[in-house]
């Protein structure tokens, strides 16, 4: 019950705007698969009925996984709803404006809706238990730019290429893509969700910052030992002996944890892991503000 009250009404969006995806971009898909076989149009759309379904009951979860689905078939959506309208229009030029509208605006909101960070933070939370509450964090700005566009194509080609060639009765490439899809879209998708797996973690005694891409192991900051924790200063010294910088470099507002204590914690690293003491914490939740709020209901010094 208490995860369930909790969920973020972006997240309730969002189920709401998949729930009603098939009389949006579905209506604009089913125009589309018009110019296509029957058997084409039956495997195509069989496909799609199964994805529509996963990814609602994704969105019931609430899981770290479920996210990462979530979030490759959300904007995956948007490009199906943009290649349908345009096979749509070529095959039928008296398409209804209101109906490609429909279409259009259903895919793009359900893409921003479900890479919100409220969406994001809401169900990650659903893996939290007693007083905990679970936060991401965000992404490295170098894996923003590139890989992770990369390995979401990889995912989305992966599995929809496969329908499309057995589709069309190219049975040789079609069992070659599928084995390749198959092992492509695995591979993106466990990529993926080990972003959706890096957050802050308050609990009872402080708060712990998972995030396997800085650090070998998740640390715990101790509430009684937290003097501080606030907006980064600008300028401060990332090369500062007691400071630890676990943002990976990701755009946007950085938290200062500043502890009375020196806190040990191993960074992520090549070669031989080595422990640092440190006395001041870097890092980047998607939502600061909100971090910075549980913090102070949590009477953490902020």
């Amino acid at each position: 019950m208490r995860a369930t009250l909790r969920a973020h009404p972006s997240l309730w969006l969002l189920r709401l705007l998949w729930l009603v995806m098939p009389w949006t971009t579905g209506a604009a898909a089913a125009d589309a698969l018009g110019a296509c076989t029957p058997t084409s149009a039956r495997i195509v759309g069989t496909q799609l009925w199964v994805v529509w379904g996963l990814v609602l009951t994704a969105t019931l979860v609430r899981r770290p996984w479920a996210l990462t689905a979530v979030r490759i078939a959300a904007p995956a959506s948007l490009a199906l709803t943009i290649g349908a309208v345009v096979a749509a229009a070529a095959w039928d030029a008296d398409m209804a404006v209101w109906s490609a509208a429909a279409a259009a605006a259903g895919g793009t909101l359900a893409a921003a809706t479900a890479l919100l960070p409220e969406t994001g933070n809401a169900m990650v939370d659903g893996l939290s238990y007693g007083n905990e509450r679970r936060m991401l964090l965000r992404a490295p700005f170098v894996l923003v730019i590139g890989p992770i566009p990369l390995v979401w194509a990889a995912v989305v080609v992966g599995v929809a290429a496969p329908a499309v060639l057995w589709a069309n009765r190219l049975w040789m490439w079609a069992a070659s893509a599928t084995v390749v899809g198959l092992l492509a879209a695995a591979w993106g998708f466990r990529s993926l969700h080990q972003l959706a797996c890096r957050w802050v973690v308050f609990v009872p005694n402080g708060l712990v910052l998972h995030d396997h891409l800085a650090t070998r192991e998740p640390f715990l900051l101790r509430r009684a030992e937290v003097a501080l924790l606030g907006l980064a200063p600008t300028g401060i010294d990332l090369h500062a002996e007691d400071l630890a910088d676990l943002t990976g470099g990701a755009r946007g507002p950085v938290l200062l944890a500043v502890v009375g204590g020196p806190v040990e914690l191993v960074p992520r690293a090549s070669g031989t892991a080595q422990a640092r003491t440190v006395s001041r914490v870097l890092f980047s939740p998607t939502r600061p503000g909100e971090v910075l709020a549980e913090a102070a209901r949590r009477r953490i010094p902020c």
